[in-house]
């Protein structure tokens, strides 16, 4: 099967593969590094509908158009953006063999958060004609909602109901179910809130979706953007967040002045208005990783220290989070 998508791609594309190496065979995708006789590519068959993929590459162009460091697709010979391999769209884009960055000094950090601000700042306008379907303003609120249900009613298994994991999670529950129930009602009452999910979807942000320094490429003139399949219409909070968990599963703490490098960085490239900050600082607040770290039962797999580690730095970051939202929130209402 493998050899008959080798000369679908051949054929598609008027080159000779060869080399190519499977890297990812999930049922979600394929991805196949391929040297060939014009260059170096990464074929990659998404799972998704034509509409996804159709709203991926729309999103690619409009960011590399505007100085986003993106891979390039290569059309094929009749001039497409993909062929069909098994009733899914297959592309094939540039392939840049470059080591990932490190989120280790201070300058790396800062490049992070300008990369970041600048993907944001120069998203705005890029319109989609699927851009209805991936808009991820429409589900906040549902998303909040069931994430506090979940919180609020949330039991160990009765086999782990005496081990100390368990024990110092229900000693440290309260606090994050109130700084839920607290966040969620300060955000979705709020004017900035009402207002932003009525945005249309041209005038609001792109997100990454998978912001992740595994898919920051470094090279002199910046940071390469790669793997973009989880972009959507949606809050900065998104991207931002994911750089934060990885920043605090690195440092194994919370680390107020590295994330401070990382958003003065990212202000810097984008500014945030006043009624902006307000939902950045209330989607960071909320407890989005403690909800899955219970729902997915990740403590299963960590010791008792790593519990203990992982609960205290989130109750750090909420607290820092929760403090700087209120005071948002009192500009916001007045």
């Amino acid at each position: 099967m493998l050899q008959a998508l080798i000369q679908q791609i051949e054929t598609h594309y008027s080159l000779t593969v060869k080399n190519y190496k499977v890297i990812r065979d999930t049922d979600k995708s394929l991805v196949i590094r391929l040297d060939t006789s014009r260059g170096k590519w990464i074929g990659k068959c998404l799972y998704v509908s034509p509409e996804r993929q159709e709203f991926i590459l729309d999103a690619e162009e409009y960011l590399r158009k505007r100085g986003i460091l993106i891979p390039s697709t290569l059309p094929t010979v009749q001039k497409e953006r993909y062929f069909w391999w098994k009733e899914y769209p297959f592309v094939l884009q540039r392939r840049h063999d470059l080591p990932v960055i490190t989120f280790n000094t201070p300058e790396r950090l800062q490049l992070t958060g300008r990369t970041l601000g600048r993907i944001h700042a120069r998203s705005i306008g890029f319109s989609s004609r699927h851009g209805h379907l991936f808009n991820g303003a429409l589900k906040w609120e549902k998303d909040y909602q069931d994430k506090l249900a979940f919180l609020s009613k949330w039991q160990p298994c009765l086999s782990d109901s005496f081990s100390g994991k368990i024990a110092a999670i229900c000693n440290a529950l309260p606090f994050f179910q109130t700084a839920a129930a607290t966040t969620a009602k300060l955000l979705l009452t709020s004017p900035s809130f009402a207002k932003w999910i009525k945005t249309p979807p041209e005038q609001q942000f792109l997100c990454h979706g998978d912001f992740n320094n595994g898919n920051l490429l470094m090279r002199k003139k910046g940071l390469i953007v790669i793997d973009w399949e989880d972009v959507r219409y949606d809050f900065p909070s998104k991207d931002l967040s994911r750089v934060l968990y990885l920043l605090m599963r690195k440092q194994n703490r919370w680390n107020k002045s590295a994330f401070l490098r990382v958003l003065h960085a990212y202000l810097k490239e984008n500014p945030l208005s006043a009624s902006h900050q307000l939902i950045l600082y209330a989607d960071l607040a909320f407890p989005h990783i403690v909800e899955r770290f219970l729902r997915k039962q990740e403590y299963l797999r960590m010791t008792h220290a790593q519990v203990l580690s992982f609960l205290q730095r989130e109750r750090k970051k909420i607290a820092y989070f929760l403090q700087e939202a209120k005071a948002c929130c009192q500009a916001d209402f007045r």
